[in-house]
């Protein structure tokens, strides 16, 4: 079994899910009052972030949980509804050559696997349409059908993304020497480093400098 694994945020995804998500929201005409809501919530966590006062990690956790005000009282279907709808704007900023390995990945008899901090709601649709087997994000909690605002979640991150890769598929029947993991943050390092063919993409500064350290693949506007 190889599996082909492709962070979301930044690699399949070429811009910063949260913001794409909120320009999507415009665009469906919905609740401005709500989009200012959510806007207040994640803006003081941002200018900290600007500011070297809050680590990537942190700082993408604490967005998660403003942006979750975007979903209150909203229904796991009404929230389906609007990943769907989403879909196709964020498709427009999908990255080229990251869908050209995952078509290739797929052909080649890969398990692929979509693997993110992102909405798990939102995952599920970008898998359908793409052919992806399993995607691993950060789950929706719902009470009576109703999305829970105020649940913390676990969004995932760096060692949280590489624990549930072990848990969720069978370990010891994975040809990692012969795997694949695509991601363009330090953050996806400990999952990169634990297959045979790691694959940076877009990479931020320290990321390009460890791939270019270790020879590995680097893909993107610059690098080819």
């Amino acid at each position: 079994m190889k599996l082909a694994i492709f962070d979301f945020d930044g690699t399949l995804l070429m811009s910063d899910t949260l913001p794409a998500l909120a320009k999507e929201w415009n665009n469906q005409n919905r609740s401005w009052t709500r989009y200012i809501i959510t806007y207040l919530s994640v803006m003081p966590w941002l200018i900290l972030y600007k500011m070297r006062l809050l680590s990537r990690e942190r700082f993408r956790y604490l967005a998660v949980v403003g942006f979750n005000n975007l979903f209150r009282k909203m229904s796991r279907q009404e929230v389906g509804d609007f990943f769907e709808a989403a879909y196709e704007g964020l498709a427009a900023d999908f990255n080229p050559l990251v869908l050209h390995e995952l078509k290739e990945s797929i052909s080649h008899g890969y398990c692929c696997i979509l693997l993110s901090g992102a909405y798990t709601e939102l995952l599920q649709v970008v898998a359908k349409k793409l052919g992806f087997n399993m995607v691993i994000g950060t789950e929706m909690v719902f009470k009576d059908g109703v999305f829970d605002h105020r649940k913390k979640l676990e969004v995932i991150e760096g060692e949280g993304k590489l624990e549930l890769v072990k848990n969720s598929v069978p370990w010891k029947s994975v040809d990692w020497s012969a795997s694949r993991s695509y991601g363009n943050s330090y953050s996806d390092l400990m999952v990169m480093e634990i297959v045979g063919q790691p694959v940076a993409v877009n990479p931020e500064p320290c990321l390009l400098s460890h791939a270019l350290n270790h020879n590995w693949r680097v893909i993107g506007t610059s690098q080819g």
